[in-house]
């Protein structure tokens, strides 16, 4: 035996290498299995890779980083869009594609401020390309928190939404021209109902016209006859008191004075004498004002003519008025103040139903803020600005809110309760006004202070005011 050397040196060595030898055989496999691990996970990221590339899906994530966020992956299709390799994006702050932002300068901080709060952005806006050119963007980015609550990542999944868009905006189109479509259908409806309507008032009232015009004509006729009688009796009255002054002065003369002096006195000559004149003017009076209405009748329901030709809308105005006193007269007083107008080219029939929608309007709002007619005003002027006449018709009424005046001329929107109004008015007169005559109308009114239309009309008719 070696001096200092234990019996068992040659025991421990064996078994030192035994360990290191098993160590080692045991990190190899450790290894081998990281080995297969790591192949498995690049098979698996290049799988992940692959599917994500070849979907048309923008798919980004973000790692928040001070001083900002930097793009730690992002699929194909999103560099390939944005003109750029995805080398160039990778490691990038986010701001590289800046181009998301769009016109919205509140991007970065509205991203941020959602994400923070655990909420997803969802965002959408015409992007540019590195080359200029553009396209749109729809993109929803959600957060993602470690194990201690803190934000770290993002993710971004969004897609190229123009095909969308611009078929979004081909049915926008589509709806717009049914609308459209459906706008002109209810304006040949009213129109067609226009013409019903004028042409049934137009015949009706020609032929009541016509009914009382003959009677009333008699009327007159015979008054005129029992006027001049009158005369006639009152002359020969006159000569017979004559004759007897110039009889000689006896009995007789006298008896016949006094006869003919209680006669008078029985028969109230005196009283009749002064008062049948007065009563022959209120008939005169009253038979010219029948007159006057069965003529304006006859001008309001004239028969429409195809063509527009020269009239006096002051005249217009003045037969409405006339024809439709017995919608106003217990409400308001009217006062006009007519200027000085050329013969205008129009329909003057249709105007006429536009007049007399307006006063009709006018006198209802007027009873419906509980005026008569002491308080109750409806004013109408006329003046010649331009080329164009312009006719304003106001009143004191209730007055139009402010939400309803872009709606007046909707058909059948009205206000008015149930059985007191169509709706079909002002949408008529809308129609008469700017579609057959190519002029204007507009409004403004006060609730509680009232209402004023302002019609303008072309002096030489439609198709002067189209050439323009």
């Amino acid at each position: 035996m070696t001096a200092g050397r234990r019996p068992d040196d040659n025991s421990l060595d064996a078994i030192e290498s035994v360990s290191t030898a098993r160590r080692a055989l045991k990190l190899e496999s450790e290894a081998a299995v990281l080995r297969s691990d790591n192949a498995t996970l690049r098979e698996q990221l290049a799988l992940r890779d692959h599917a994500l590339d070849a979907t048309s899906t923008f798919f980004v994530i973000a790692q928040f980083t001070a001083p900002e966020p930097l793009i730690v992956y992002c699929n194909k299709v999103v560099a390939d869009q944005h003109g750029f390799a995805r080398e160039e994006l990778i490691g990038q702050p986010v701001r590289i594609l800046a181009q998301w932002v769009g016109g919205n300068s509140n991007y970065a901080s509205d991203v941020a401020a959602a994400l923070r709060g655990g909420h997803t952005f969802h965002y959408e806006d015409e992007v540019t390309r590195r080359d200029g050119s553009t396209f749109w963007l729809g993109v929803a980015i959600r957060p993602i928190f470690d194990g201690t609550g803190r934000l770290t990542h993002s993710v971004a999944v969004g897609a190229d939404i123009t095909a969308k868009r611009m078929e979004a905006h081909k049915k926008e189109e589509l709806q717009h021209k049914l609308l459209e479509e459906m706008k002109e259908r209810e304006r040949m409806v009213i129109e067609l109902q226009l013409a019903q309507k004028l042409e049934s008032v137009g015949r009706l009232a020609a032929g009541i016209a016509h009914e009382i015009n003959t009677p009333i004509q008699y009327v007159g006729d015979s008054v005129h006859f029992l006027r001049s009688a009158y005369d006639d009796f009152n002359h020969l009255l006159d000569s017979c008191r004559e004759a007897i002054d110039s009889l000689p002065d006896t009995p007789v003369r006298d008896a016949l004075r006094l006869q003919i002096a209680e006669s008078m006195k029985k028969s109230d000559m005196d009283f009749l004498s002064t008062q049948m004149p007065k009563a022959f003017d209120r008939i005169f009076d009253g038979v010219e004002r029948v007159t006057n209405i069965v003529k304006a009748m006859k001008e309001f329901a004239h028969p429409d003519a195809k063509e527009q030709t020269p009239s006096d809308l002051n005249r217009a105005l003045q037969t409405t008025l006339l024809v439709a006193s017995n919608e106003y007269k217990y409400l308001a007083t009217v006062h006009t103040d007519l200027a000085d107008l050329p013969h205008i080219v129009c329909n003057i029939g249709e105007l006429n139903q536009v007049f007399l929608n307006l006063i009709v309007n006018a006198a209802h709002a007027i009873h419906d803020a509980g005026k008569d007619v002491n308080t109750g005003e409806i004013k109408i002027s006329t003046a010649l600005v331009g080329d164009a006449a312009v006719i304003r018709i106001s009143d004191n009424g209730c007055g139009v809110p402010v939400e309803n005046l872009s709606k007046l001329y909707d058909p059948f929107f009205t206000t008015k309760e149930v059985g007191r109004g169509t709706g079909q008015g002002l949408a008529i007169t809308h129609s008469i006004l700017v579609d057959k005559h190519g002029g204007d109308i507009s409004v403004q009114s006060s609730v509680g202070v009232g209402t004023e239309f302002t019609l303008r009309l072309p002096v030489s008719g439609r198709a002067t005011r189209a050439s323009i």
